[in-house]
């Protein structure tokens, strides 16, 4: 804190002084009776010293993404913000007294109540008490990725399982796309467990994806990787014989040392976090992987 800013210093020391009030008159109760309280006391401010005080917006949706404002004293040297331990991007410190950052996803995309903590350099940020961020499912995404994460390995019966009869894929990802919202029709249904074929089968799958008689999907190669979403179909072919051999669904999107990495979830060899490169380069060479955006 320099003397060029006492703006700043004024409202910094306001911040700490109503603390202290505020702590005053929670340990010994404030009445109306001017007689009845003794103006508080405290020490004086060590104007140097860094403390978080509060969060700002302390909910958001499960798939991340929305943005807390972290205030206190001397922030101008975060770093650093962890959201149940996981690195929060776009930190942004404003000024000495707020901070901002863009909320990760949560882990498994189900809705919980995790700690904040605010780090300069490799030390942590002292709070004044427990700031924490609540996930709740509240977007169309929440809710396809919420039934992912749940259903990835432990199959929903009421859809049946199609493994045995050459692959459960499309029928996961249909599913999910039912838990984002989408409404069955004639064309695209699983009712009592028996489905269409183009809720089943993942080339039939993807033609009523493109199809105008379906929902007319906007289609990405995989140099459009910077257009993807979480909750868009990912299909691969594997023999390179133009036709998709398997569907799943984009889980994550994270910024890797050699460009964007797009993980996927999906039923057959049941995975949550799939890399979309290991699987087209090292699983099955020379294949190759597209996408259909979902709105």
């Amino acid at each position: 804190m320099t003397a060029s800013a006492p703006s700043v210093r004024r409202r910094a020391t306001a911040l700490l002084a109503g603390l202290v009030v505020a702590t005053t008159c929670v340990l010994t109760g404030c009445s109306g009776d001017p007689a009845a309280a003794a103006a508080p006391t405290f020490d004086p401010v060590d104007m140097s010293v860094s403390v978080v005080g509060d969060v700002d917006a302390p909910e958001g949706p499960v798939s991340g993404g929305g943005e807390i404002a972290i205030t206190g004293l001397g922030l101008e040297g975060v770093t650093r913000v962890l959201v149940g331990g996981v690195p929060a991007s776009s930190v942004t410190v404003v000024d000495d007294t707020r901070v901002t950052a863009a909320v990760p996803r949560s882990s498994d995309f189900q809705p919980k109540t995790v700690d904040i903590q605010v780090f300069a350099g490799d030390e942590a940020v002292p709070s004044l008490w427990a700031n924490s961020y609540t996930y709740a499912t509240l977007t169309p995404v929440d809710k396809q990725l919420q039934y992912a994460l749940t259903h990835w390995k432990d199959y929903n019966p009421d859809f049946g399982d199609y493994n045995p009869s050459g692959g459960d894929c499309a029928n996961f990802v249909s599913q999910t796309l039912l838990a984002r919202g989408w409404e069955m029709t004639d064309a695209w249904s699983n009712r009592n467990a028996q489905g269409t074929k183009t809720w089943v089968y993942a080339p039939s799958l993807e033609d009523w994806l493109a199809s105008e008689s379906g929902p007319n999907l906007t289609r990405l190669d995989d140099s459009q990787r910077d257009q993807v979403k979480l909750g868009d179909i990912a299909f691969f072919d594997w023999n390179g014989n133009g036709n998709p051999d398997h569907v799943m669904i984009v889980s994550d999107i994270v910024q890797g040392e050699n460009g964007l990495e797009i993980k996927v979830a999906g039923h057959n060899e049941n995975r949550d976090f799939r890399d979309i490169d290991e699987a087209i380069t090292i699983d099955h060479p020379n294949s190759t992987a597209w996408y259909y955006q979902v709105p």
